[in-house]
């Protein structure tokens, strides 16, 4: 299936690892230029050296923290410069971190949420007005299964994803009129270091070990495992295409399964 991807530019923001590496990943390989963000600027170099590689794919590092406004505009800037406009724009960085209610002090939840919900917001903020002007565009935002599934030991996250999915579907309301589509993609538990990282923040919440918390969440899964960073990509690139061309306000489920309630 051709997804028309070729020569359109992506900002994936979150982009050197994990889900986010996995998305710059398959858009490169449609075709896309593609520009990757995050703090970390060696870990970003490498990626895109593997990158460039696997698909000889055009892409652009810029290293940024995106709960600052002025690297958000400048990360903008720097990728119009390069490529002359944003046709894409991946939200996914940002880590929220679990912990027990009691414990957990206010400062470390207002802390996530200025890089989480902040960052895609000021993203979005920067990104959208040039797509309308274009009438074209599409934004992707990676809102964790904790939106719709509540934890005592993850309620900064829960409350951060349900947030974003309002954000998301209002978003789409004020787009649609200009062409501009914007979705939102909900994985499931998913092999990457932030899995790794959460699980054992949740364990030891929970008075108990990581490893023991892993395996029975990946038994309690319908397909008999976790996801794959890839199968959430795999969903992304698709709502970036001109295949899905007429969805947006949509939050699509990436779970293998494990989502039980009936939406009505």
């Amino acid at each position: 299936m051709n997804l028309e991807l070729s020569g359109k530019t992506a900002l994936v923001t979150g982009g050197s690892q994990g889900i986010g590496r996995a998305i710059a990943f398959g858009l490169g390989a449609e075709g896309a230029r593609v520009a990757i963000c995050a703090r970390d600027k060696s870990r970003l170099e490498q990626t895109a050296q593997e990158l460039r590689a696997k698909s000889s794919a055009e892409v652009l590092v810029v290293p940024g923290d995106l709960s600052r406004l002025e690297d958000v505009n400048r990360v903008a800037a720097t990728v119009k410069e390069r490529f002359g406009r944003i046709d894409i724009l991946v939200n996914n960085a940002g880590a929220i971190r679990g912990g027990g209610f009691l414990e957990t002090p206010i400062d470390r939840w207002t802390d996530d949420w200025r890089l989480k919900v902040g960052g895609y917001v000021r993203m979005a903020q920067a990104a959208i007005p040039e797509m309308r002007r274009r009438r074209w565009g599409r934004i992707v935002n990676v809102i964790g299964a904790a939106a719709r599934n509540p934890a005592v030991t993850y309620m900064a996250g829960g409350i951060a994803n349900a947030g974003l999915v309002n954000f998301t579907r209002a978003l789409a309301d004020l787009a649609a009129p200009d062409g501009v589509l914007v979705n939102a993609v909900s994985p499931g538990p998913t092999a990457t270091e932030r899995w790794q990282t959460l699980t054992a923040q949740q364990a030891a919440a929970q008075g108990r070990p990581a490893e023991a918390l892993r395996d029975e969440v990946a038994r309690a899964q319908p397909l008999g495992r976790i996801g794959r960073p890839e199968d959430v990509a795999d969903t992304v690139t698709f709502l970036c295409s001109e295949r899905a061309g007429f969805v947006t306000g949509a939050c699509i489920t990436v779970d293998g399964g494990a989502s039980r309630g009936v939406y009505l």
